[in-house]
């Protein structure tokens, strides 16, 4: 319920709900009209990307740094505590510590970045393994996500839904884990995994995939050959293959315009 913009000049303004400070103006007054993010770990800095969840916001810094500022009681700012802040925070330490990072991406109450030597790492619930590191603890500082389908390999790209996060590698595959009782995570089963897991099969079979974007409960991907494919919640028809049923494996995007 709130939105954020990024401004040529490197600064950040938000508007819409402010309930737990995600605004990031200091105050947890709601705003019909945009607001400036100021202060905190954001002083005299320069934003290059930013990324909005549920109620907290998060923004990557021209030194390859992150802040994140909004609601934290499920350590989704990344800053070693629990403590709503409604200023920018610095995210520190844990598998973040001396890397340099290249993008961003927040979900409901979890928070992933992707490092440059091509790692990735997320904080905050992990209930449904959706930071990816092996476990369902959650974490106030950046974990590592390790093992399963990423294994020795490169990630170029990140997104994350409600649950679930899905990195795309170099190899042009798609990788998954967190919450799929929808089929989000795109594997053929209905199955939580708190491990990176492939998907493959379905319209994906044998394709290279370019971008890929995940909603609340559902995923899509750009397919080299400029067709799209996705997976997951179909309640409202959001996998665009003319159908409203949930699908766990990937189908291809038809019809229409």
């Amino acid at each position: 319920y709130h939105a954020c913009a990024l401004i040529s000049d490197g600064t950040v303004t938000c508007w819409g709900w402010n309930s737990d400070g995600q605004l990031g103006d200091g105050s947890n007054t709601d705003s019909y009209v945009p607001v400036a993010v100021a202060g905190g770990a954001l002083a005299n800095k320069t934003v290059t990307d930013i990324t909005a969840g549920w109620s907290h916001t998060c923004a990557l810094i021209s030194d390859g740094t992150v802040t994140c500022w909004g609601y934290n009681s499920e350590g989704v700012l990344g800053d070693g505590s629990n403590t709503t802040s409604y200023v920018p925070v610095a995210v520190t330490g844990g598998a973040l510590e001396n890397k340099t990072v290249t993008d961003i991406t927040a979900g409901q109450y979890h928070t992933c970045a992707l490092i440059s030597d091509g790692t990735v790492t997320c904080w905050g619930s992990n209930g449904d393994g959706q930071l990816g590191d092996g476990s369902n603890t959650t974490s106030y500082v950046p974990v590592a996500v390790t093992g399963g389908a990423l294994e020795n390999k490169t990630v170029t790209d990140i997104t994350a839904g409600a649950y679930h996060t899905c990195a795309l590698i170099s190899d042009g595959t798609v990788t998954c884990w967190g919450w799929n009782s929808y089929g989000q995570l795109g594997t053929g089963d209905t199955t939580d995994s708190n491990v990176p897991a492939a998907v493959a099969g379905g319209a994906l079979t044998d394709k290279t995939v370019t971008d890929i974007t995940a909603g609340t409960f559902h995923t899509c991907a750009l397919i080299s050959d400029g067709t799209v494919t996705c997976w997951g919640y179909n309640g409202y028809g959001q996998l665009g293959d003319g159908s409203n049923t949930d699908r766990n494996l990937p189908v291809a995007v038809t019809g229409g315009v």
